[in-house]
């Protein structure tokens, strides 16, 4: 089986400081894998290569086998959503049409019929239909990630690309956003979320990548890839579950 994704020998580096060394990865269709890793090295580097949002200086990045760099922004919007970890709304648009922004890749295509019926199904998902009229600027930090979170999954793209989207999340949010996370992959799509929440990505994810200095340093099933070896190898700090 094709890989959902993948990294062949791609490489960044920005105004002189290497973001990320030669790497080669793939991502199983139908898993989550989570990326962890201290602070610069080389998370959302990663992630927004994989998104397309970021040209890599040397090898070449697929979706679906397809050049993320030969893509226009619509097929690519198609193929795969991506919550980074800037989610200001500067205006007073409502969470009702934030999340519709998520159906703008489908305009004009078959699709489109099924917009507002996948706009409230997410809304509902995410516990916002009694917020759909306010101005997401009026909202908590954690109501914003929810309708974040309900705009990259009305996009219904294939490929979930998450940077830290459980940062400003309760525990119950938390839950929750796992279990949509479990959901979408056992329907047989492929996602991806960057977290620092390391022991709940050791039951949650079915791979994970550690990063260190722009290094994939361990690759491989969660339940053996975060041991406390690991995590000293990463983090530097010891750690045991």
């Amino acid at each position: 089986m094709t890989p959902a994704a993948s990294l062949r020998d791609v490489s960044l580096v920005d105004r002189g400081v290497t973001r990320l060394h030669p790497t080669s990865l793939e991502l199983r269709r139908g898993t989550l894998t989570g990326i962890a890793g201290r602070n610069g090295s080389g998370k959302s580097t990663l992630l927004g290569l994989l998104a397309g949002e970021r040209r890599p200086g040397t090898g070449t990045v697929r979706i679906d086998e397809q050049d993320v760099t030969r893509l226009g922004a619509r097929a690519l919007a198609q193929q795969r959503s991506l919550l980074g970890q800037d989610r200001d709304v500067a205006f007073g648009f409502t969470v009702e049409e934030v999340v519709a922004w998520g159906r703008t890749p489908w305009h004009g295509t078959p699709q489109a019929r099924q917009d507002a019926s996948i706009i409230g199904e997410v809304l509902e998902q995410q516990g916002l239909m009694h917020l759909r009229t306010r101005p997401v600027t009026t909202l908590s930090g954690g109501e914003r990630t929810r309708v974040h979170l309900a705009r990259v999954l009305a996009q219904r793209a294939p490929l979930l690309l998450l940077d830290e989207a459980d940062a400003d999340l309760d525990l119950v949010a938390r839950h929750d956003l796992d279990r949509l996370l479990r959901r979408h992959v056992d329907e047989g799509r492929t996602a991806v979320t960057i977290s620092h929440d390391i022991p709940r990505m050791r039951h949650t994810c079915d791979d994970v990548v550690l990063l260190r200095d722009g290094r994939v340093i361990a690759r491989g099933p969660a339940a053996e890839i975060l041991s406390p070896e690991a995590i000293k190898n990463a983090f530097g700090i010891d750690a045991a579950w």
